[in-house]
């Protein structure tokens, strides 16, 4: 065996972090909040372009759209309201909001290797990690320059009135009866009518200035994910990833199959099915309680801490660090936040708690 000085100095890393930006540590809703500040109704068509990417990449497996791409369709839309870099960013400084117990992001990066990573514009990427006191380029992030690209007056009344004509539809969803999953007739038509319109939109001028543009959607965690694998040699049953939306689903899906640590933190449908454990919790400090557990005895000991998530069984219980779990335990002097191993008994349950949980999640 090939002597390894590092290791025998104690400088190895053993386990890994990676987790998303929305709802762990700002607002899960940074991104709708945004559409509604600069586009009438905005936060609807921001809701109905995220169920149809969900939709088409994970419930029909079609190859040309994937989770997250909405990111890229809403620049033209942005665009056309007016926006500029400038504007936006002043937007995020102004509306940004934290997550209680977000500050977390650095007691975990002390203790393993960390990447962040964020679907979101790098506008709110950078306002966040000044809010936390992170490194400017500390979060994998989607880049887009506004002000790089022009728009003519006429494709800027064609992008406000898709605007307007993708709000008026209903959000289209999948439907399940006797546990099979469809999509009705009247949402399969939804989807077939922004087909139409992404159509539209790629026929114009200004969809050629977004050429470079790579939204960090589903995919592209998921690669980042293998590439932090590759740069650590941390394997993935090593690994812990945390995340909310469906963005999140395809890295998160690859650490669970592996038995690493996949954490649903007041996560969507999506989020929830690629977990094996899954938070509902107003405060971040949960999730490094898991991680830190993660960290000193793998899932064996996190499953086994979830087995006993009881005030007093925790206040009495070994904990790598007695101050992390006291600081929780000061959090939250009553009732714990729910704390679930999901499993296919339990998923369907899991997921109607967690998706009724973040609608009540004002952060």
């Amino acid at each position: 065996m090939e002597y390894d000085h590092m290791e025998e100095l104690g400088f190895v890393e053993d386990k890994q972090l990676m987790c998303g930006a929305s709802g762990l540590l700002g607002s899960m809703n940074a991104m709708k909040r945004m559409c509604d500040r600069f586009i009438r109704n905005g936060g609807k068509l921001y809701d109905i372009m995220t169920a149809y990417d969900n939709i088409l990449s994970f419930e029909l497996n079609r190859e040309d759209r994937r989770s997250g791409d909405s990111l890229k369709t809403l620049i033209p839309l942005l665009k056309a309201a007016g926006v500029t870099d400038g504007s936006l960013h002043a937007y995020f400084v102004n509306d940004m909001s934290v997550m209680p117990g977000s500050d977390v992001i650095r007691y975990l990066n002390g203790l393993m290797t960390t990447s962040v990573v964020s679907e979101s514009y790098e506008h709110y990427a950078s306002v966040l990690c000044d809010a936390l006191g992170i490194p400017a380029d500390g979060i994998y992030c989607t880049a887009v320059a506004f002000n790089d690209t022009e728009m003519e007056r006429q494709d800027a009344k064609k992008f406000r009135d898709i605007s307007a004509r993708i709000s008026k539809m209903d959000v289209p969803k999948v439907s399940s009866r006797d546990g099979t999953e469809f999509i009705d007739v009247k949402d399969d038509m939804i989807l077939d009518t922004i087909d139409g319109i992404i159509e539209e939109m790629e026929e114009t001028d200004f969809i050629y200035q977004l050429e470079e543009i790579k939204p960090v959607g589903g995919n592209e965690k998921a690669f980042e994910l293998m590439d932090m694998r590759r740069r650590t040699s941390v394997d993935l049953e090593s690994t812990a990833y945390i995340g909310n939306n469906g963005t999140d689903y395809p890295a998160m899906d690859i650490v669970r199959s592996n038995d690493g640590l996949a954490l649903s933190f007041n996560g969507d449908a999506y989020a929830v099915r690629g977990s094996n454990v899954a938070v509902m919790s107003p405060n971040s400090i949960v999730a490094a309680v898991i991680v830190s557990k993660f960290y000193a005895e793998g899932m064996e000991g996190v499953y086994s801490m979830i087995g006993s998530w009881d005030r007093d069984k925790l206040s009495k219980a070994e904990f790598s660090d007695r101050h992390l779990m006291d600081a929780m335990l000061r959090t939250f002097p009553s009732k714990l936040p729910d704390v679930t191993i999901v499993d296919d008994d339990n998923l369907d349950s899991v997921i109607k708690e967690s998706e009724r949980y973040r609608r009540r999640i004002t952060v």
